[in-house]
């Protein structure tokens, strides 16, 4: 316990005479300051919290110290990740490059080139996502509108002439924000990357390939659930054999809580999903830390709600390694921490587009409380965001200088 009985008994009185002599006064005064409080996610919020509303807390059992299981405090000792960022060998950091795409593979790959990017984090446009050609009547309107828009082999092959000069595919790493899918855009990428004389066992990166979000929140999915599952269950096991430097699949909050969720809301249903992942690949035949390690996730969203964002970001982390460990029995710890973004504040359904300096104000917020909560010191700066995908030059110059900075 953080605090012996004795001490909590006499902070529980001091508090019943604070109560009757100091607020019911100062309420008498103002009765405008009185009534109930509640979060954004409508959990109610007490006037003031003491030791006492957490008398059974254990330090070593409950936080523990960064690095250490429950890893409530943070993943690592430092603030620094002790593993390859963006794929699960580990080694040099290779980042991806901001989430951006727009149009034709041709006007994603010349802004790519303009920015002299080395990775692919891809948006694809909802015809793509949804499995339409473009030239489909469904299509009509929304082309290249929140992506790049990806109907054969050879478009892919000419949204990754960006790299041409630059750098070759085993130098780089690419996330692929595509679910329904996903598993033909992967060998969309291991085509290529045979046609360059590169090994599918040399690729880096993270598919997002979480189907189970899009039957709750989005709706971008094509099949029923039972054979989008075995679709996600041979991508699992065919990456897991093949492809030892890429992440399997990025399992995401993030667009729950952007759904209308709330927080533990969006919490519960991602890592209800998660479990089935876990399940899947189990069910496969694989052990779990054959596996696992190449599970990751993206953010939980969030609000302007400051310590309920941080609150819950250190929650996720004990949650996952509780259920990693004692749940599925990993025997790694490495292999119980929640990997990707999941300490991250960056929910946009809190920005604006009629104010989007405004955006820039919530971003900072959003970055303190992730690194208050023992993450990445990082919520993004969207600025004018809801107007595009990282084709505006001063949303992603502000978006690397706060990324230097934080």
């Amino acid at each position: 316990m953080l605090w012996d009985c004795t001490a909590l008994d006499e902070i529980r009185r001091d508090r019943e005479q604070w109560e009757s002599q100091i607020l019911e006064k100062s309420l008498e005064q103002h009765p405008e300051r009185a009534g109930e409080f509640a979060t954004t996610s409508g959990m109610p919020i007490q006037r003031l919290y003491t030791p006492a509303d957490l008398p059974e807390t254990d330090y070593q059992r409950d936080i523990g110290f960064p690095g250490q299981y429950p890893f409530t405090s943070m993943d690592h000792p430092t603030h620094i990740p002790e593993r390859g960022e963006m794929g699960a060998g580990g080694g040099a950091r290779m980042a991806a490059g901001g989430y951006a795409g727009y149009g034709t593979v041709e006007d994603t790959r010349d802004l790519w080139k303009s920015q002299g990017r080395r990775g692919a984090n891809v948006a694809f446009d909802l015809p793509t996502q949804c499995g339409y050609d473009s030239d489909d009547p469904m299509a009509l309107g929304e082309v290249g509108k929140v992506g790049v828009a990806v109907d054969t082999l050879r478009d892919f092959e000419v949204l990754y002439e960006f790299l041409d000069g630059v750098a070759t595919m085993d130098q780089s790493s690419s996330n692929f924000t595509i679910n329904a899918p996903c598993n033909i855009i992967l060998a969309m990428y291991i085509a290529l990357a045979e046609k360059k004389g590169v090994s599918q066992s040399l690729l880096r990166g993270t598919p997002q390939n979480d189907i189970l979000k899009e039957f709750v929140a989005r709706g971008t999915y094509i099949f029923p659930p039972e054979p989008s599952m075995r679709m996600i269950r041979d991508t699992i096991t065919y990456c897991t054999k093949n492809l030892p430097l890429l992440n399997t699949i990025s399992i995401a909050g993030y667009h729950i809580r952007e759904a209308g969720a709330t927080a533990a809301q969006s919490m519960a249903f991602t890592f209800s999903n998660a479990i089935a992942y876990v399940q899947l690949g189990i069910d496969a035949g694989l052990e779990i830390d054959e596996f696992i390690n190449r599970f990751t996730f993206l953010s939980f969203s969030g609000s302007m709600d400051f310590f309920l964002e941080i609150a819950r970001a250190r929650a996720a982390r004990r949650m996952w390694a509780s259920i990693m460990k004692d749940d599925f029995g990993s025997q790694n710890p490495k292999n119980w921490i929640i990997s990707g973004m999941g300490s991250a504040t960056d929910g946009r359904y809190c920005t604006t587009t009629q104010r989007p300096l405004n955006n820039l104000t919530r971003g900072v917020i959003m970055g303190v409380a992730s690194a208050l909560a023992g993450g990445r010191g990082s919520g993004g700066v969207p600025y004018d965001e809801p107007l595009g995908l990282g084709h505006s030059y001063e949303a992603t110059q502000l978006g690397l200088d706060a990324g230097g900075i934080m």
